[in-house]
């Protein structure tokens, strides 16, 4: 089930995109013999810089594939963390996720979404006495007027009264040049005043347990009904009687008080009455385990349908694209949060030796650190159906080309776009 979610959620890689601020009127931009004014055509360069380094860093750091993972996470823990780092041997922006149990965070009192303290700790050896932390804390410099991210790393022993020391300092506590902590909090659904998010396994923990025992005894009640019981009666078992195919038994009795009974062999079969029974409990637990996970088990091969369109296959699904679009809500705030800390630790580190990034496209990024993030659903699409609606839009002045060939599944929608504008 948890596979089934992440699969739902992030199958399908998210388009990250930087739309230019409108300056032209939109009238006038629609209108044929449309000119953009040098200030359009500002905001549109800025854009696409950004854009094109926001990709740049998601490619490098295989962004798709660990989305795919953190969700699991996210589903199993109830919250999973981002954190961006600059590498100084490489001159990278690298992206990393990391588990729940790995972090310690603290909030301000007053503001829920500002940290305040971050540290990350694991131990480095399998007798648990080498403790490794990693703190981000953020301070309000009274010269700057500003807050500053301080990060400190060390790694401590622990002897055997569980008395902790300092082995050695990695990263004496020393200013980053940012405002702000390059770590995210991604939750899963939680309440208000929550700090974390609620774990999906907690949801239905009790039905699947309930299942594991119901299938157990299930199992133990086949076994017996497999095998009949061997019943020797007024016989002494001591003569040597084996069983094995083609055996031949030379019944005697017992002699005593059994003297003169005739001895007798028998099998005693199990009657097993309940496999209906147990079946439907079955089969309704699995049904309320679905209904909890709000992922459907559908069988399309019980189907009595000679097709199914993109409308039915969204009802038959409706349960898990609505915990998938819900979801989603926070993924996109998140990962926008995520794209911003990304520009402002580029410009933070454009002067660093190493810096690998076009710095022509650095110096575009302004203040403004807007972007969308698009999210598609594993479903299949009628192409044909899909091409007639995008093609019905853009010629309502609804969509843009851009837009439709990211709806349409493209990868490098602008490479496209530019393809098509060489051959026209």
């Amino acid at each position: 089930l948890i596979d089934t979610m992440a699969a739902w959620e992030f199958e399908m890689s998210p388009k990250w995109e930087v739309e230019p601020d409108v300056i032209d009127s939109p009238i006038d931009m629609v209108s044929e013999g449309y000119t953009a004014s040098p200030a359009q055509e500002s905001e549109n360069r800025k854009a696409a810089a950004k854009e094109q380094l926001l990709n740049w860093v998601h490619r490098d750091n295989r962004t798709h594939e660990k989305l795919l993972e953190s969700a699991k996470d996210r589903k199993i823990a109830g919250t999973v963390w981002a954190k961006i780092m600059y590498d100084k041997r490489t001159g990278k922006i690298r992206l990393a996720f990391r588990p729940d149990f790995e972090v310690i965070a603290k909030y301000n009192h007053e503001d829920e979404e500002l940290l305040e303290e971050v540290h990350f700790h694991h131990y480095l050896d399998e007798a648990s006495r080498v403790l490794w932390k990693q703190s981000y804390t953020l301070e309000w410099d009274e010269e700057k007027r500003d807050y500053e991210c301080w990060l400190h790393e060390a790694t401590y022993e622990i002897d055997g009264n569980n008395q902790i020391w300092l082995q050695e300092t990695r990263i004496e506590k020393s200013r980053m040049g940012l405002n702000f902590i390059p770590i995210v909090e991604v939750p899963n659904e939680r309440l208000a005043g929550m700090s974390r998010g609620f774990s999906e396994i907690d949801k239905f923990a009790g039905i699947t347990d309930e299942i594991n025992r119901k299938l157990s005894d299930y199992s133990d009640a086949i076994r017996f009904e497999m095998f009949a019981i061997t019943l020797l009666m007024n016989v002494d078992n001591d003569k040597g009687l084996q069983v094995a195919p083609g055996a031949m038994w030379n019944l005697q009795g017992a002699g005593g008080l059994l003297e003169g009974e005739r001895p007798d062999a028998k099998k005693l079969e199990s009657n097993f009455k309940f496999k209906e029974a147990v079946e439907a409990h079955l089969d309704r637990l699995y049904s309320n385990l679905h209904k909890i996970a709000e992922v459907p088990s559908v069988n399309t091969s019980e189907m009595n349908v000679g097709g199914i369109n993109d409308m039915a296959v969204k009802l038959l699904f409706s349960s898990i694209i609505s915990k998938t679009q819900r979801s989603w809500v926070v993924w996109k705030s998140r990962l926008q949060l995520i794209n911003e800390y990304i520009l402002r630790y580029m410009q933070a580190r454009e002067d660093d030796e190493r810096f690998v990034y076009d710095k022509d496209l650095v110096d575009l990024i302004d203040n403004n650190y807007d972007n969308t993030i698009h999210f598609r659903l594993p479903l299949p699409e009628d192409q044909l159906e899909l091409i007639n609606r995008l093609t019905s839009e853009m010629a309502s002045d609804l969509e843009s080309v851009k837009g439709a060939l990211s709806r349409k599944g493209e990868e490098n929608p602008e490479a496209k776009l530019m393809e098509i504008l060489a051959e026209r």
